[in-house]
């Protein structure tokens, strides 16, 4: 049995999912892959695949979270549909997680706000293009979450749905179930361990969420509710 499910969520870009199959597919700890996709086009799947028809385009991104929780894995992987993995990461995530007995979210991207912070301000970005030398936490990421899979039946707690907003209640859960979150350190001589060889390409195409003029406004409405739910930007929050 394999150790990962990923999960890989189809939103409007099909054109890169057969790319990103094959990232998943040659990384070098083999996971079983779900496919969450929102589309009425005739693509033929030939994995496991949950297929959203006429809803919003927010219920894969939240039920790929709630789903998951019953996957028989030890980990899950839940990709967005703008980054290819190199072939190492997953075996990286995995190591990084077991020196954290199993109790840490591993981002791909991640934000750090200001403390005492309500809005959706992000104060530093750790990005693709941030050549970080060790693994750096921070309160929410995003493109790609690593988990130990019995750490998702915290995702149910205490939900704001709104559109796009899956990313930032990850984060308050992790918050407040005293779960780290990590973007691991990126070594800029083997790009077989880096979390998006596009470098951040594909996420800034005319398909972005964050080009979109609703999207800071939404998400500065999610962070003001759970920051009144007690949200603390303090990072040392989260170590137990």
């Amino acid at each position: 049995m394999n150790e990962i499910t990923t999960i890989l969520t189809v939103m409007d870009r099909i054109g890169y999912l057969e790319s990103q199959l094959k990232s998943i597919e040659t990384q070098t700890i083999k996971s079983d892959i779900i496919i969450h996709w929102n589309s009425d086009e005739n693509y033929k799947l030939e994995y496991p695949s949950i297929i959203y028809r006429n809803q919003s385009k927010s219920a894969p991104l939240y039920n790929r979270f709630i789903s998951s929780i019953n996957i028989d894995t030890p980990y899950v992987f839940i990709c967005d549909d703008d980054i290819l993995p190199g072939k190492e990461y997953l075996e990286r995530c995995i190591e990084f997680s077991r020196e954290k007995n199993d109790n840490v979210c591993i981002v791909s991207y991640g934000m750090i706000f200001k403390e005492g912070e309500t809005k959706y301000n992000v104060y530093q970005r750790i990005n693709h293009k941030s050549n970080i030398t060790k693994p750096t936490l921070v309160n929410m990421g995003g493109q790609g979450y690593f988990l130990p899979t019995k750490l998702l039946k915290h995702f149910n707690t205490s939900m704001i749905y709104e559109e796009y907003g899956e990313d930032i209640h990850l984060g308050y859960i992790c918050w407040l179930n005293k779960i780290p979150t990590y973007v691991l350190d990126k070594d800029i001589n083997n790009p077989y361990t880096w979390q998006d060889l596009t470098m951040g390409r594909r996420g800034s195409d005319s398909k972005a969420q964050w080009k979109y003029p609703t999207h800071k406004p939404i998400r500065s409405k999610l962070i003001k509710k759970y920051t009144e739910l007690g949200w603390d930007f303090n990072l040392k929050s989260t170590l137990i």
